[in-house]
């Protein structure tokens, strides 16, 4: 895919750059989904600037004429999305759902059935991730949000919500685990004691896997600073193109 070789491209050269760059406080203002053809700038579900071919603007919904001379920013600008955000996105999600499926996984040889109760829980874990994160075979999405307080993110939010998952699941397993016991299926005490070694293994397993994730966005967040530094000033040299985008600042850093 195209947005796959750009992205490819780009790390090279950030890599260059990452013994130069010192941490800054990155936020998107606002909303990204980015496809082959198009990136999107969007609030509330409602796409307010597009950038078609990298070459072609349209805000609310109208086309703004570009000479040449600012048609190159535009294409600069649309690189410079294309070559930051797939990446975060992509390492954001990476093994999230892989995780997620070895917990119901780890939970049904347990109980021998899925607690509907875990499987409502871990909707909810991945409906928060796709609310920040979200990518499919031909698009990128992200929300608005600091790209500095990702660790935030994954050792908070979504972890507490996966450990109300585990545990939440553990009355339903007992529920199992006790009609096992009266329709003499095994050993009730060996049982609980076995489920109560897996999920503390579990519990720990989850939180040094997002810490883990949590510090791989941070440190790219970083590695990048030097590059959004760099997308910012083209999007202000845009804005001063088009007044309009104004309205629409993506990129904001805090040194």
């Amino acid at each position: 895919m195209r947005v796959v070789s750009l992205v490819v491209a780009f790390a090279l050269q950030c890599g260059a750059v990452q013994a130069a760059t010192s941490k800054c406080d990155v936020e998107l203002g606002h909303g990204l989904i980015i496809t082959d053809d198009s990136i999107r700038i969007v609030d509330n579900n409602q796409t307010r600037v597009q950038i078609n071919h990298d070459d072609q603007l349209l805000i609310g919904g109208y086309w703004i004429n570009l000479n040449e001379a600012d048609t190159i920013v535009l294409r600069e600008y649309s690189q410079g999305i294309r070559d930051t955000v797939p990446e975060l996105v992509n390492l954001a999600t990476d093994g999230v759902n892989l995780g997620l499926s070895a917990i119901e996984q780890v939970v049904e040889s347990m109980s021998d059935k899925e607690p509907e109760v875990l499987k409502t829980q871990l909707q909810y874990v991945e409906r928060a991730l796709m609310d920040k994160f979200k990518r499919g075979d031909d698009f990128f999405f992200i929300a608005p949000q600091s790209l500095s307080k990702i660790d935030d993110f994954f050792t908070k939010e979504i972890s507490q919500k996966i450990h109300s998952a585990v545990h939440g699941s553990l009355g339903a397993i007992l529920v199992s685990l006790g009609d096992a016991f009266k329709s003499r299926e095994g050993n009730i005490e060996d049982r609980i004691n076995d489920m109560g070694q897996r999920m503390d293994i579990i519990s720990k397993e989850i939180d040094k896997s997002l810490q883990k994730k949590a510090h791989q966005l941070e440190a790219k967040a970083t590695e990048y600073c030097e590059c959004l530094n760099r997308l910012d000033d083209t999007e202000s040299r845009l804005q001063a193109i088009v007044p309009q985008l104004l309205d629409y600042d993506l990129v904001r850093i805090r040194s």
